[in-house]
């Protein structure tokens, strides 16, 4: 087939369209490219700032010592943990709340307005606001459950290995709950009310309805959902800085696989360890990302 000839005015009008994109692709590339490049790049040195001089070419080292790095799959582990409870709970309260928040009640309107106000509140004020409802010393959590008599002393929340992973869990779900909740009622409100008639003509009550009927046509946006959330709890890192002040938690309680690059690289100085553990990062967050894709991209077959 042969190709059109394109006319002075099209060739005008391309040449002013790549012009006109030129600055968000030149902003694009040094925002992003650069600075990936150049993790790649330092990932394959050996360059740790203690040992000024000792800098080398190491190729994939670093790569193989992450494979070996106790510490690392012990935060991968956490983060696994963390991940599980953040994202699968997460979205799953987040759809309860937007099938709650679609049944017509008395300051519905209200409800779905301050649904928002734990998304809006910066995360490092989230932290801070945590760090002191569960302070052992004078925390909201330990004045009422020691007003409501079910404890005789403080608990050092944030002190206790054991326990400072659920403070994390708690505070990264109540702040990232009310954005999932607004996309799914969102797209719950896109649903065609005639398909909840028919499905009613056919008897299907409440609980089926939304197993036959919503989650279907949620597919799409759950997908979304778990991608996005997925990827803010492998990179979580304000909260645990302001929760644990930069340490980790106790018994690096806390230490997820990006805090642990982090540590590596601003505490320890080991800054060609550090960018490989940040590409090691990006590459679980696109596996992760894959996996949902997989999971849930594909177009669910009509059964015959």
């Amino acid at each position: 087939m042969t190709r059109r000839t394109l006319t002075a005015g099209e060739r005008g009008d391309r040449r002013f369209a790549i012009l006109a994109a030129s600055p968000a692709v030149l902003t694009i590339g040094a925002l992003f490219l650069y600075p990936l490049l150049y993790a790649v790049m330092l990932s394959l040195y050996q360059m740790n700032d203690k040992l000024p001089g000792a800098t080398q070419f190491v190729g994939l080292w670093n790569y193989a010592q992450i494979a070996t790095d106790a510490n690392f799959r012990q935060a991968l582990v956490r983060t696994l943990v963390f991940s599980i409870f953040t994202v699968l709970g997460g979205v799953a309260l987040a759809v309860g709340i937007a099938r709650l928040l679609q049944h017509p009640f008395r300051g519905r309107n209200l409800a779905r307005v301050l649904l928002l106000v734990p998304w809006a509140v910066p995360p490092v004020v989230n932290g801070i606001m945590w760090k002191l409802i569960f302070d052992g010393t004078y925390g909201v959590a330990n004045s009422a459950l020691a007003g409501l008599g079910l404890i005789g002393r403080p608990i050092q929340w944030l002190a206790d290995p054991e326990l400072i992973m659920g403070v994390l869990i708690l505070s990264e779900v109540w702040k990232l709950t009310p954005f999932l909740a607004l996309m799914t009622i969102a797209s719950m409100q896109a649903i065609p009310s005639n398909i909840y008639r028919a499905a009613a003509i056919d008897g299907a009550g409440s609980w089926a309805q939304f197993w036959k009927v919503t989650l279907p046509n949620l597919r799409g946006t759950l997908m979304f959902l778990l991608i996005v959330q997925s990827m803010w709890s492998i990179k979580v890192f304000d909260t645990i800085y302001v929760l644990t002040g930069g340490s980790g938690g106790p018994a690096e309680a806390t230490t997820t696989v990006n805090f642990l690059a982090y540590l590596t690289t601003f505490s320890y100085l080991d800054r060609g360890y550090g960018a490989a553990m940040s590409i090691t990062i990006m590459g679980i967050v696109i596996a992760t990302t894959i996996f949902w894709i997989l999971l849930l991209g594909r177009r669910k077959e009509k059964s015959t």
